[in-house]
């Protein structure tokens, strides 16, 4: 497709306008603009992540087709953990409460949300964390000391989902992401044996994909299917995933490279990619050279395309793709190794 005949396609889709972005070299090395150039032959989508190349954690946006490249955030707080509504439209986001929060600190957050071109930016809910969408995009889930709710868009109010701590559920409730009205994937922290699962709320019943002190876990967008960082693999951790009816957990990915402490994983809504962060060394999620990189499901690991190339911290991207026919998405279990 024409660049320009692309970039209005996707406009009118997303309501991104297709002008008045920065200078991509303005934003992104020339490493990264032609790891865009590669990736964008392949996916037409979006990009957005949080960096601190700029001096403080932003949010950043690529349209991968066009290699059109801006800045959508420039405030004195952090911002992180963007999440593209199902349609495209818009972004959630965290920005902290201070000028400067730990990712570790959960209650210094506010939810945020804005259009996809960084307009209207505005407050949902304080002391909001670990934001995610309904699958609907009707409203989002977020955790607020250990209780989960959600958030309405259309009338602005929030709903106790679970109060965090049961019989069912002894420990503190964290990552809460919704497949249905019912499963919500989550991680059980502040117990003895902490694990990531899928709570149904219907039913009452807390089903463990793991036994290890593991994290991160997020759906495979419309399948009873889960994927989480595992603390184990080359580099520390890998990438494992789980079906709800399998016996046990599998590797999707471990990177054969020095960059194999990975995190920040994310499936787009086709189910076909998987883009995540990773490290060389260091482990703190807001300060260690974090780079990003995004993998098909199904090829080669070492066909992993490194996305950044820079000093600074990269983490927690989200990759929107433009809907296209429908096709079938290829199973992690043909992944070679």
């Amino acid at each position: 497709m024409h660049p320009a005949i692309h970039a209005l396609a996707l406009a009118l889709l997303t309501g991104v306008s297709a002008t008045g972005s920065a200078d991509v070299q303005e934003v992104l090395t020339v490493a990264e603009v032609d790891a865009v150039r590669q990736i964008g032959a392949r996916i037409d989508g979006r990009l957005v992540w949080s960096s601190n190349r700029g001096g403080n954690h932003d949010l950043y946006l690529v349209d991968l087709a066009s290699g059109d490249t801006r800045q959508l955030t420039d405030h004195p707080s952090v911002d992180f953990f963007s999440r593209f509504s199902p349609d495209g439209r818009q972004i959630s986001f965290l920005r902290s409460r201070r000028p400067y929060v730990s990712f570790r600190e959960r209650t210094g957050w506010d939810l945020y949300i804005m259009d996809a071109d960084g307009g209207r930016q505005r407050r949902l809910a304080r002391r909001a964390y670990h934001a995610t969408w309904i699958p609907d995009g009707s409203g989002l889930v977020f955790e607020r000391r250990g209780r989960i709710f959600r958030y309405d868009l259309a009338t602005g109010e929030e709903t106790l989902l679970h109060g965090g701590q049961d019989a069912l559920i002894k420990g503190r409730l964290e990552e809460p992401e919704m497949l249905t009205d019912s499963l919500m994937s989550v991680a059980v922290r502040r117990v003895r044996r902490e694990t990531v699962g899928i709570l149904d709320l219907d039913a009452g019943v807390y089903t463990p994909m793991s036994t290890d002190s593991d994290c991160q876990i997020t759906w495979m967008p419309g399948q009873r299917h889960v994927v989480w960082i595992a603390g184990q693999g080359l580099g520390g951790t890998r990438v494992e995933h789980r079906r709800l009816d399998d016996a046990a957990p599998e590797v999707l990915i471990d990177l054969p490279s020095e960059y194999s402490h990975e995190y920040f994983p994310r499936v787009t809504g086709n189910g076909e990619w998987l883009i995540w962060g990773a490290a060389a060394e260091g482990h703190e999620h807001d300060l260690a050279d974090y780079e990003l990189f995004v993998w098909k499901i199904g090829e080669p690991w070492d066909s992993a395309l490194r996305l950044t190339h820079s000093p600074a911290n990269d983490q927690w991207p989200d990759l929107w793709v433009m809907p296209a026919s429908a096709s079938a998405g290829p199973s992690p279990r043909s992944a070679a190794r």
